[in-house]
């Protein structure tokens, strides 16, 4: 069992074990509701992912820090960090990932005061998502408490910008499917 947030194409981890400890803070850090603290953390682990060659896997990252920016009513970096995601998403085609982060972080935006950065991501973005509307996300899922596949803690927040039938294992980016 590995905590890397690891390559799946077995051509090495994507975070060191440092980079790993910064990403397990960042979840405690927003866990714990201090999203202001998190928000920088992921920002930079995402790009680190880049720096790595690793896209697919700093999209949720970016969209982490955007949500984490959100809450901590920090508009312009969340903005940034929601760019840099949507491109991604966009990008890698990982339109199931969208619907969900877009509708939830445009009502964090508009919910903390900030309708103008809302209203910048749908006139940059509305266009070019996928048409389908989202389902009603359930109020409550239940998650394993381990990656079925590598071990890993499953954090609870993870799920939020995800599809409702499934989360991503924020470690080996195994799908997660909810507890009966």
């Amino acid at each position: 069992m590995s905590s890397d947030y690891s390559d799946p194409s077995g051509k090495g981890s994507a975070l060191s074990p440092s980079e790993q400890q910064r990403l397990d803070e960042a979840r405690r850090l927003y866990e714990e509701g201090k999203p202001g603290k998190a928000a920088p953390l992921f920002a930079r682990l995402a790009e680190v992912l880049i720096s790595n060659r690793q896209p697919k896997r700093a999209a949720p990252l970016h969209a982490q820090a955007a949500q984490a920016f959100a809450e901590s009513r920090n508009e312009s970096a969340s903005l940034t960090q929601a760019r840099a995601a949507l491109t991604l998403f966009l990008q890698y085609k990982m339109l199931e990932r969208i619907p969900f982060f877009y509708a939830n972080l445009l009502k964090e935006l508009t919910k903390r005061g900030m309708g103008n950065a809302a209203e910048t991501l749908e006139k940059e973005f509305a266009s070019r998502l996928p048409q389908s509307t989202p389902a009603a996300q359930p109020a409550a899922i239940r998650l394993p408490a381990n990656c079925p596949q590598c071990g890993a803690p499953v954090h609870t927040k993870e799920g939020k910008a995800f599809d409702v039938n499934s989360v991503e294992c924020g470690y080996c980016s195994t799908p997660i499917r909810p507890l009966a």
